[in-house]
């Protein structure tokens, strides 16, 4: 399947599905019209969930895998998840829930490492810490990703910050919060 999502061009964005099997003669390819809205949700949301990804699994190739089937499983789903009154969070625990499947599914002989804050604190401050120290975000671009209002943000970073004072949870040097 061939999936391209374009800042430009023509909308709704196309997507080829080549339909041929050994035996048989080429056939045209399958065009599937994915709304706009989801283009854009894609668009806006992918860069940051492919960086967020890469922190928690330290893989680039499961990373890229995890985003494309998170955006895919969005895809299917569309209907309800922008029906739903917050359709960020939506996408958001469906991220986190392939995130935690990939993570399980690993080998622990790998010698990848999981992510430690999410080793040690609760799933939402562990969030906002991959968000805010490591990914630079301000508190409402982090509360934008995660579908949550700014102080949630700032407030699971605070307690982060007090359960596991040190180098792990550090505020961004120069950054400001909001």
């Amino acid at each position: 399947m061939f999936l391209s999502l374009r800042r430009r061009g023509e909308l709704p964005v196309r997507v080829s599905c080549p339909q041929q099997s050994r035996d048989e003669m080429p056939q045209p390819a399958l065009e599937l019209m994915l709304p706009v809205e989801y283009t854009a949700f894609c668009l806006l949301h992918r860069d940051r969930y492919l960086r967020y990804t890469r922190e928690r699994v330290q893989d680039s190739w499961m990373s890229q895998r995890v985003v494309e089937v998170a955006l895919g499983n969005i895809a299917t789903l569309w209907p309800t998840v922008i029906s739903s009154p917050c359709p960020a969070a939506v996408a958001w625990r469906l991220l986190d829930a392939l995130i935690s499947s990939a993570l399980r599914g690993r080998r622990p002989a790998t010698g990848q490492g999981v992510d430690a804050v999410h080793r040690v604190l609760p799933a939402a401050q562990a969030d906002a810490v991959i968000l805010r120290c490591r990914l630079h975000l301000s508190d409402g671009q982090a509360a934008e990703l995660m579908g949550v209002e700014a102080p949630a943000v700032a407030s699971q970073l605070r307690m982060a910050q007090r359960a596991l004072p040190g180098e792990l949870t550090a505020a961004p040097s120069g950054f400001a919060g909001a």
